[in-house]
């Protein structure tokens, strides 16, 4: 967990340095935001929800809190929107993805080390809870409050030619597929086997791309200094909204049903993780407000080194 929050902020610092001091091309960075958008991300998607293995965990109870912990969140972002915002919309749209979404890679990490094995299935199922949700609730948000203001057929079409949401139903259907025993025997004979196994990876590749390269996007992202002054109420709001009431609201759905144990903990842990590394790309792509969207995501993940730990200290206190 330590590893991947010192390094993910190393990255963002990297990707500030390469934009003002070595690479200041517009065309350079656009260029790498879409090759993260549409190609590194989807795949990584794809890969981890395809691969995912659900069969050892009890859904019920974690797929409950999570997807009410995640509409809490929406919720939530949505009812603070002037005094977090203003009247700004696409800086709304900023602080509605820092309060919504999360980083995947150090939510993986952070299960994986406190749980090993285990802790990665269940990671790997509040994944396929939390993605599709996140990316489709920031997808509606930025096409009403964006620059772009899409309404009605627009804001279906940009829901389903969202290639991250494309990206999660491929994976999702394909894990699903998978399991079907006619279909598995037809993919361990040899000729399948082998495309399949070179299909993984390129697609892994591509993936395993995604995460550095959307760092190196959020830094390039900064103006300056990590937060200014138009940027602090905004920015600050993403920071209480997504550290303090959304993990407490998860906690307490996790007391209220009776909900204990690692996967619990792990509820917890995913719902205190800074925003995701995408987010910024998202901003970006949908018409909202990239630069502040940097901000926030660079202050979470610095900040999180301090909050995710205590969180995780509560969850295992009270959840196990």
């Amino acid at each position: 967990m330590v590893i991947a929050l010192v390094g993910a902020v190393i990255l963002i610092g990297m990707g500030s340095i390469f934009r003002h001091r070595f690479i200041p091309s517009p065309e350079f960075w656009s260029g790498l935001e879409k090759l993260v958008y549409f190609v590194l991300l989807p795949c990584l998607l794809v890969t981890g929800l395809a691969d995912a293995d659900f069969a050892s965990i009890e859904p019920g109870p974690m797929v409950l809190v999570l997807a009410a912990s995640a509409s809490f969140a929406a919720l939530l972002a949505y009812a603070t929107r002037r005094p977090a915002a203003g009247q700004n919309g696409p800086a709304f749209t900023s602080v509605f993805q820092g309060t919504v979404r999360f980083n995947t890679y150090i939510g993986v990490t952070t299960a994986a080390a406190l749980f090993g094995s285990d802790g990665i299935a269940i990671a790997a199922l509040a994944n396929a809870v939390l993605i599709p949700f996140g990316n489709l609730a920031s997808t509606i948000a930025l096409a009403h409050y964006g620059h772009h203001k899409l309404r009605g057929s627009a804001v279906v079409l940009a829901v389903f030619l969202n290639p991250l949401i494309l990206a999660c139903a491929v994976g999702l259907a394909a894990n699903l597929i998978g399991s079907v025993p006619g279909v598995q025997s037809f993919l361990d004979t040899p000729a399948p086997a082998a495309v399949l196994q070179l299909l993984i990876a390129v697609l892994g590749l591509l993936g395993g791309a995604a995460l550095p390269i959307g760092l190196f996007c959020v830094g390039a992202g900064l103006r300056g200094r990590l937060v200014t002054r138009e940027s602090l109420r905004p920015v600050a709001a993403a920071l209480v909204l997504r550290f303090i009431p959304v993990p407490a609201a998860t906690l307490g759905l996790c007391l209220l049903l009776g909900f204990t144990g690692p996967a619990a903990v792990v509820c917890v842990v995913f719902q205190s993780l800074p925003t995701a590394t995408s987010s910024y790309v998202f901003a970006r792509r949908l018409g909202g407000d990239a630069s502040l969207m940097a901000q926030i995501t660079a202050a979470q993940t610095v900040l999180s080194g301090v909050v995710l730990p205590t969180w995780i200290l509560v969850a295992l206190t009270v959840l196990m």
